[in-house]
């Protein structure tokens, strides 16, 4: 999906499924910010960058916890690294089919109380 696309109202469920879909499935202190953090920047700039050092600062842990709740949610398959600024610093941007699947889990779950 491109970060530029209008904000309908399914751009908007399905960028609230991947952060829902991010708060479910990140159970660490802080994982379940991280997703909510790259979208924000991916549609101001088509990738967001998380600065490790001004995170734990702005959360209450070290920066190394830090780095590994971000390890942490890239292992899991909530963003991924498209590159590198010419400062070195990584990009990344979300993995919305996240919110897709957790999206048709929830509907089947559902689906057998409306039976």
């Amino acid at each position: 999906m491109d970060h530029t696309a209008p904000l309908t109202e399914e751009t908007v469920q399905r960028y609230t499924d991947y952060i829902n879909a991010g708060a479910y499935a990140l159970r660490s202190r802080n994982g379940f910010r991280i997703p909510a953090l790259v979208i924000e920047q991916w549609r101001e700039r088509g990738f967001a960058i998380l600065y490790t050092a001004t995170l734990a600062r702005t959360y209450g842990v070290g920066r190394r916890t830090m780095w590994n709740t971000i390890a942490g949610v890239i292992d899991a398959g909530f963003i991924k690294e498209i590159g590198r600024t010419p400062e070195g610093k990584a990009m990344f941007v979300p993995v919305l089919e996240r919110g897709d699947e957790w999206r048709a889990a929830r509907d089947e779950r559902l689906s057998a109380y409306v039976e």
